[in-house]
């Protein structure tokens, strides 16, 4: 009989539930390291992937901030399902993969890959029927609880506009 499975599974499920009195500091920031990395993926997964927004009651504090390349976009919750909804609307097939999850301290790197095709209206910009595939790096900060407290985004906006067909033009110098 192989146990090499239910042993790191038996030993996590006794880690996570010490509670209290013997508790170390250390401990304490990996159970939030493995808390804030789960709601991390349902709200990847679950908010944004499969448009269920009624779980970002569970996953981000009321006060949730995001920024978008160093731009505040979000400063609460309600203004992060209106955010999302923009997202929806122009790209109803959108979807986020992640390839890399670094959990330390409180907080979480990935890097990340946006596919959709433009087919609503994004913003003030028509439907234009284009593919996009966007590559980033979000930067996530939890509380204690391991609920989302901040999301900080880098993309390359301006690949993001010109894959929907929009081009940059010079300026003009007199």
């Amino acid at each position: 009989m192989r146990l090499y499975g239910f042993v790191p599974v038996f030993f996590l499920m006794l880690f996570l539930s010490c509670k209290g009195d013997g508790t170390s500091a250390s401990d304490k920031q990996t159970s939030q390291g493995i808390l804030g990395r789960a709601n991390f993926e349902s709200y990847i997964e679950v908010s944004w992937n499969k448009k269920n927004m009624d779980t970002l009651q569970s996953l981000l504090v009321e006060d949730f901030i995001c920024r978008h390349n160093g731009i505040r976009v979000v400063d609460d919750r309600s203004e992060m399902q209106a955010f999302m909804n923009v997202y929806f609307t122009g790209f109803p097939d959108a979807r986020i993969e992640t390839d890399t999850l670094v959990v330390n301290k409180g907080q979480l790197s990935t890097h990340w890959t946006f596919n959709g095709t433009h087919t609503g209206t994004f913003r003030q910009l028509r439907p234009t029927g284009k593919k996009v595939r966007i590559n980033g790096h979000a930067i996530v900060s939890f509380d204690s609880k391991g609920k989302i407290v901040r999301e900080d985004v880098y993309y390359n906006e301006l690949e993001f506009l010109q894959q929907l067909g929009y081009t940059l033009n010079p300026p003009i110098l007199k």
